[in-house]
């Protein structure tokens, strides 16, 4: 938006030679071929758009589901686990031993080493007590609601970043309108100062001067078209198009006073960095807890079906089996003291992130807020400076019809007008961008 005014404004003041007047025309025609037609959004819907294809929030959403799978990981220790085997076996040989009837004894085969066989089994395991996995799940937890937070401040960024962009290019449109009625008042002086030579009352200076400025307000239009174009185009990308965009801006409406601690207190509120890195605190701290409970005691309980085509030695050809096991790591080298340093050291860092995070917020504000007050200063100041130019170019015009002033008057009123529809586009963008860096900063979505 800057940029785009400078360079409009020093291509005003500069005094390059241009083109005949009969060649005017022929800049006017673009000379690239196959550009897309642009197309044009209500603001609603381009932010809706924006929602819903943009690639970088697309990738921030995929880092939060990616962050619910570490969830999922962390709670499996915790849940049931079941299995199931099966399989066949061929013996070289078979051991068989025949008991004889005999009290207390089934009478039968006893299979040693079967032949061949066939066996099916399935298992159960129940965790009971595991108070690691516990803590661990906690913190994954904490870490996923992080990287939700970090989406939603990914969301607040882009849609402040599309409308302050938005807003260079409606600027730049303005310009490209301001350009073009500067060079119809600058051929319609040309044409006047002519019809002045032919009664004798002016001096051919006069047309070559009004023919300089001319060519200096085409070449401003071309500049100001090619700024546009780009802006356009760069909205166009932050929709996830490859066609240039144009998005309609509703005038901007500053607040009349601004409530500097009621701000801050929402901003501390609801901005998602600062939930994120609530929420970073949280899980480091519960990784912390993990740490130290590795050496605590897990409790499981386990069961065990299965099946034989040949019977087992009890002579039956299925069973089950149930188990209560205890595992118990005394010491694990010292592993679990340096997974706590690190988290502890880490939960330091997330503290101090949090506390510069809130001083930032504040600043932002703060910012956010005297950009604002500023920039509907300038917008009063250059439309007031804009009603007095256009009243004297006028006024400069008449003189001039009249022979009371000199071309070169109504050709300085011209720029000056110029200059002041420039000013008056630039102040309404920076208006508008301010407003969305405000809504940024006080964590509420455009």
């Amino acid at each position: 938006m800057t940029e785009l005014a400078t360079a409009l404004l020093v291509l005003a003041a500069s005094a390059q030679v241009g083109p005949a007047p009969g060649e005017a025309n022929a800049l006017a025609a673009p000379a690239l071929k196959g550009l897309p037609p642009a197309k044009s959004m209500e603001l609603a819907d381009a932010l809706a758009e924006l929602d819903r294809q943009n690639p970088t929030l697309e990738e921030a959403r995929a880092r939060a589901a990616a962050a619910l799978g570490v969830v999922r990981q962390a709670a499996s220790p915790l849940l049931p686990t079941a299995g199931a085997t099966g399989g066949y076996a061929r013996n070289s040989a078979q051991a068989v031993v025949t008991f004889p009837a005999i009290p207390g004894l089934p009478k039968g085969s006893l299979y040693i080493q079967p032949l061949e066989a066939w066996a099916v089994g399935g298992s159960l395991r129940v965790p009971l007590v595991v108070p690691e996995a516990w803590f661990a799940l906690g913190a994954a937890r904490e870490a996923a609601l992080a990287a939700a937070a970090s989406a939603d401040a990914t969301r607040l960024s882009l849609r402040a970043t599309f409308i302050e962009t938005a807003w260079v290019a409606w600027a730049g449109e303005e310009i490209v309108a301001a350009s073009e009625r500067a060079l119809a008042d600058a051929r319609e002086q040309a044409e006047s100062a002519r019809r002045q030579v032919q009664v004798g009352t002016a001096t051919p200076l006069s047309v070559l001067q009004a023919e300089t400025a001319a060519t200096r307000r085409e070449s401003d239009l071309v500049a100001a078209r090619s700024e546009t174009s780009r802006a356009r185009i760069a909205v166009g990308v932050l929709l996830g198009r490859s066609e240039p965009v144009i998005v309609s801006m509703p005038p901007p409406r500053p607040p009349q006073v601004f409530d500097l601690p009621a701000l801050t207190g929402q901003a501390l509120q609801d901005r998602p960095e600062l939930r994120a890195q609530a929420a970073l605190v949280r899980s480091y701290e519960k990784q912390v807890d993990s740490a130290f409970w590795r050496i605590a005691p897990e409790i499981s309980a386990s069961g065990s079906a299965f099946a034989q085509s040949v019977p087992y030695p009890t002579g039956q050809k299925d069973g089950w089996r149930v188990t209560v096991d205890l595992a118990w790591t005394l010491y694990d080298g010292g592993y679990r003291y340096g997974l706590a340093r690190q988290a502890e050291a880490q939960v330091d860092e997330a503290k101090a992130a949090d506390v510069q995070a809130r001083l930032s917020v504040v600043q932002e504000v703060q910012n956010a807020a005297r950009d604002v007050e500023v920039a509907r200063q300038r917008l009063v100041l250059a439309q007031r400076e804009r009603a007095t130019a256009a009243e004297a170019a006028a006024s400069a015009r008449r003189g001039f019809q009249e022979g009371i002033s000199s071309s070169l008057d109504v050709l300085a009123a011209n720029t000056s007008l110029f200059e002041a529809d420039v000013q008056v586009a630039d102040s309404g963008a920076r208006l508008g961008g301010a407003l969305a860096a405000l809504d940024r900063a006080i964590g509420r979505s455009p």
